[in-house]
């Protein structure tokens, strides 16, 4: 999309770049991932650099063609005025901001299933192949984790505590399928039973995988 305004003479063209979010919880780099659960973000901190670079948005300014006007000399004794220089400071790149202590070791996901299923959704395979390539890292490579899965409250609690379980069940086996250790993994299923601080227990934004460090 692109937005164009007039002023004093010239056009200003402003090209803007459109944003999409799907789900609660917008999808996540492993480096990002790796950031949360383990406070090594060296590498999601050279993330935020080459995104920052690749969305410095270009202002154009395109005088438009008109007649040429009569230039009329100045009058005697004038003196045009200096121009002036405007200083601009250069924008700060962004670094990842500390984790809170109290969210320490921990990444929220939006991965989807199936409806009623535990099946991983098509759409969300790639988040959990992130996970799966920040649990290999370095940093947390050799710690172990829970594998949480949440519901909302539509529907009865041990209906939904049995489907959040068997979701954690499948998200570790593609886990384990994709290289990362069975015995770091351990599957929880909470139903509705913690929801989103803040949020009420039917929600949409409930529906959601937690991976918390355990050591």
């Amino acid at each position: 999309m692109v937005f164009k305004m007039i002023a004093s003479g010239l056009l200003i063209t402003i090209p803007t770049i459109a944003t999409a979010q799907a789900g609660p919880v917008a999808e996540k780099s492993d480096a990002q991932i790796v950031c949360e659960l383990t406070s090594d973000c060296d590498a999601f901190n050279q993330e935020l650099a080459t995104r920052d670079q690749g969305e410095k948005r270009a202002l154009r300014f395109d005088i438009p063609q008109g007649a040429k006007k009569k230039v009329v000399p100045p009058a005697p004794g004038y003196s045009a005025p200096k121009p002036r220089t405007v200083a601009v400071a250069a924008p700060k790149p962004r670094i990842a901001a500390p984790v809170a202590q109290s969210q320490a070791g921990r990444s929220t996901l939006s991965i989807n299933f199936a409806s009623g299923s535990a099946a991983i959704a098509p759409g969300s395979r790639a988040q959990a192949q992130m996970l799966a390539s920040a649990l290999k890292a370095p940093s947390a490579a050799s710690k172990r984790f829970i594998v949480g899965g949440h519901t909302d409250s539509v529907g009865g609690r041990e209906y939904n505590i049995d489907l959040s379980k068997r979701r954690a069940e499948a998200l570790v086996q593609f886990l384990v399928e994709n290289g990362v250790e069975r015995s770091r993994l351990q599957p929880e299923g909470y139903g509705f039973d913690k929801p989103v601080a803040g949020l009420n227990a039917k929600a949409a934004a409930n529906r959601r995988v937690e991976i918390v460090k355990i050591d």
